[in-house]
């Protein structure tokens, strides 16, 4: 999933477990138990209910029990009558926060990917950085304009649905995060110098033990030039296929009927898809 950071300076990005079913059910439980018209009215009625028996104060009593009782009420009023507003609440809190990483790492890309064009040799691989910058987010303004059509913004299906798809938007990006570092990594490396040195040693009559040595040394820098671009490439093929499977669920989505007559199962399928494409592009960049 897409690295969370620490630091104040950078969003923390939700992961994508935080858009399932069971997180939702949680956040709308956490937000009935603990708002003020639950809390305040049981901690009053505790309050009332120890002072009346002190006192023998029938009122004070009969206080304590409605008001013990109206918290318990809210409660159960926002968990089964209110679910929809209050997880609608909680997605948007989410939404939020992946556009407040997004905006941070698309500044962040534009500046390194157009840094990675000045290196000699990196150009074309900046180049496809950059197309897939781009084009990944039309395919995400794409799927977002098709739920509109589809669904009310305001619903919990489709907060998920959005998300899921932002949530794989933005593993494109961070993979190409990954790239611009390995870019910059083998843009130092110089094969044209490698190769230079490589073939001024080649042609001595006799080679001494700091030639052979050197010969070593240079060797492993260019295979490590062509590990990190190995690296680079299978990047840049998990991208085009994570796009080339939102274009898939883009088309399929664009076939549901208005509202909620299309099929749950396609909804969930879909929806499972777009998750395991997040989870998929960033254990691939963990294992790089």
């Amino acid at each position: 999933m897409p690295k969370q950071n620490g630091s104040s300076d950078i969003p923390i990005l939700p992961s994508p477990d935080e858009y399932l079913p069971d997180a939702i059910q949680k956040a709308v439980v956490e937000t009935g138990v603990k708002h003020p018209l639950t809390v305040y009215p049981v901690a009053l009625g505790v309050s009332s209910a120890v002072v009346g028996f002190l006192f023998e104060a029938p009122v004070l009593l009969a206080a304590a029990l409605g008001l013990g009782l109206l918290g318990p009420i809210w409660a159960v009023i926002s968990i089964f009558f209110r679910h929809e507003a209050l997880g609608g609440d909680y997605l948007r809190t989410l939404h939020k926060k992946q556009k407040e990483y997004e905006t941070h790492l698309v500044k962040q890309l534009e500046a390194g990917l157009a840094e990675c064009a000045r290196i000699g040799g990196m150009e074309d691989y900046a180049s496809q950085g950059g197309d897939q910058l781009r084009s990944i987010r039309v395919k995400f303004d794409n799927i977002k304009d098709l739920l509109d059509m589809k669904l009310r913004s305001g619903e919990i299906t489709y907060g998920r649905f959005l998300g899921a798809a932002e949530q794989v938007s933005l593993s494109v990006l961070d993979n190409l995060n990954a790239v611009v570092g390995l870019l910059k990594s083998a843009g130092s490396i110089q094969p044209a110098y490698i190769e230079k040195r490589l073939k001024a040693i080649g042609i001595k009559q006799e080679k001494s033990a700091e030639d052979i040595k050197q010969v070593d040394s240079l060797r492993r820098r260019l295979d490590l030039w062509k590990t990190q671009l190995g690296k680079v490439e299978r990047l840049l093929a998990s991208n085009e296929e994570a796009m080339t499977e939102m274009e898939v669920i883009s088309a399929a989505a664009a076939q549901w009927k208005t509202g909620h007559r299309f099929s749950s199962t396609d909804f969930e399928t879909a929806i499972a898809r777009l998750h395991e494409l997040a989870r998929n592009a960033h254990e691939y960049e963990n294992h790089l």
